[in-house]
């Protein structure tokens, strides 16, 4: 019984990596298509929306089997209740990217008005919060949940100077990603 709780376990977090790792894509994806006026790449991020959104159900469903299968102790307990609550975000994450694609396809359809100067560094630290946060959770590591908090004000510093601009792009965009 015990293996069985271990491979359940295990699998609930690959699946959750998985979902990080197709909802920091999405990310990528749709902040790329305006840094490289790609209009294709918005669209996969509309298109691969759906995987996400799938995927959150697939983790919610295993929560449930977890929680009404397994006895859990108070680590394994609280483990659980966070992929729920973090599955969650991932699946609003997926949905800002879309934001941030259906943005996208708008902004492109007008001449860039000025250069994208902070967007990728903002970018970057956004992709790497949801990376190391799902590293942390799932290896159960305090100094680098430490670390994403750390670099929160970074990304807030960035999503502050965004309403400066909003005349100069679409608003949507950037609310988008700085909720990211």
């Amino acid at each position: 019984m015990e293996r069985h709780f271990e491979k359940d376990l295990n699998e609930l977090k690959e699946r959750l990596l998985w979902m990080g790792s197709l909802a920091e894509r999405a990310v990528h994806q749709s902040v790329h298509a305006v840094l490289d006026t790609d209009e294709q790449l918005a669209k996969r991020v509309l298109d691969e929306e759906d995987a996400i959104n799938e995927l959150q159900l697939e983790v919610d469903d295993r929560v449930v089997q977890l929680l009404a299968l397994h006895q859990l102790m108070a680590a394994d307990l609280r483990f659980v209740l966070a992929v729920s609550r973090i599955n969650n975000d991932l699946e609003r994450i997926g949905d800002q990217a879309v934001n941030i694609a259906q943005g996208a396809l708008r902004i492109l359809r007008h001449p860039r008005v000025k250069p994208y100067v902070d967007l990728p560094r903002m970018t970057e630290l956004v992709e790497e919060q949801v990376r190391n946060a799902l590293n942390a959770v799932v290896r159960r590591d305090v100094e680098l949940a430490q670390k994403v908090m750390a670099t929160d004000d970074q990304v807030d510093h960035y999503g502050t100077r965004f309403p400066r601009t909003a005349h100069l792009y679409d608003g949507r965009f950037e609310r988008g990603l700085s909720r990211v």
